[in-house]
């Protein structure tokens, strides 16, 4: 499997939240932290500007365009940028999914949202990596194809029509794959493990990583996975996924343990034993430096988040 498709299987996407935002001028709605969610957006009329804290410059999204803010970081629009952003609970009078937020009389700019949220926290570090805002050009197709996808969902929410749940979490997937598929394309040029997929000999490594991420792997069976020296492939892989490859794997694998423990109901000893430890101390211990928590205290706290969010 391909290492794109590979994370994309871990995450998941389930809808958390999918709702449409109406802002007349001058309107500035701010968001709080998304709690690891990804949030995609389609602007269907007008134009706004969109800020992403830690991002020094808001980008203009206008009528058409999609975009996407991967990182969940907190985040405003506005239709002026010289105004101070309001929450967005302040204009809310029914949750955004049964009603829209209308900001101001609105007409000026429609965005349809939806904000997913993911099945392994940490396997969205990775998707996290990305730049916090990705934006699709109306003259692209794909951007097309997203505002339909996004379209269908809300209509899909609103109605509630037997299957409805089943269609909205593979729709979810298939805008989370289209997008982070043209970011792949288009090679933005930042700090991620995905800017790496348009590195011919670095995929070869990083596909090496995900289809067996339990062999002994080292920088030089690494190296020699992508045809490259040692040194050239730990400095490239560093500059371009910014991480070293070693530590990349070591969170692959955590990421890949906790998934089948939590889905497969398998002992630690045989998972620890799948991805190539020796010991289930050993295995523990760097569970715990991954993931903050023992195998078993986290499989019980995230399958019990799970349930109470509908998952599993």
């Amino acid at each position: 499997m391909d290492p794109l498709s590979d994370i994309l299987s871990i995450l998941r996407p389930q809808s958390h939240l999918a709702g449409l935002l109406d802002l007349g001028h001058p309107s500035a709605i701010g968001f709080p932290d998304q709690a690891g969610a990804l949030k995609c957006n389609a602007m269907i009329s007008g134009a706004a500007w969109v800020s992403v804290k830690g991002r020094k410059k808001p980008v203009l999204v206008k009528e058409g365009e999609f975009f996407i803010l991967p990182t969940g970081r907190p985040f405003a629009i506005k239709t002026d940028r010289s105004l101070e952003s309001q929450p967005i609970e302040k204009f809310l009078t029914t949750p955004l999914s049964e009603k829209p937020a209308v900001v101001n009389g609105g007409g000026d700019a429609i965005i349809a949202s939806c904000r997913f949220t993911v099945s392994q926290d940490h396997a969205f570090r990775l998707i996290s990596m990305l730049p916090s805002i990705l934006v699709i050009p109306s003259n692209e197709d794909i951007a097309a194809h997203l505002r339909h996808c996004v379209e269908l969902i809300l209509d899909e929410l609103a109605k509630a029509r037997p299957g409805s749940a089943l269609i909205v979490q593979h729709l979810s997937q298939v805008v989370l794959i289209q997008t982070l598929r043209h970011h792949y394309a288009e090679n933005g040029g930042e700090l991620s493990w995905l800017g790496a997929l348009t590195d011919r000999r670095l995929t070869l490594a990083l596909t090496a990583m995900h289809d067996d991420p339990g062999k002994k792997w080292t920088l030089c069976s690494l190296a020699e996975a992508g045809s490259m020296s040692r040194s050239v492939f730990a400095r490239r892989f560093q500059e371009t996924v910014g991480q070293s490859p070693m530590e990349y794997l070591s969170v692959l694998r955590m990421i890949k343990a906790s998934d089948q423990l939590i889905s497969t109901g398998c002992t630690i000893a045989a998972v620890a034993e799948d991805f190539g430890y020796r010991s289930e101390n050993a295995f523990n211990t760097a569970f715990k430096r991954v993931m903050g928590n023992p195998p078993r205290q986290y499989v019980n706290e995230r399958t019990k988040s799970l349930s109470d969010a509908g998952v599993i």
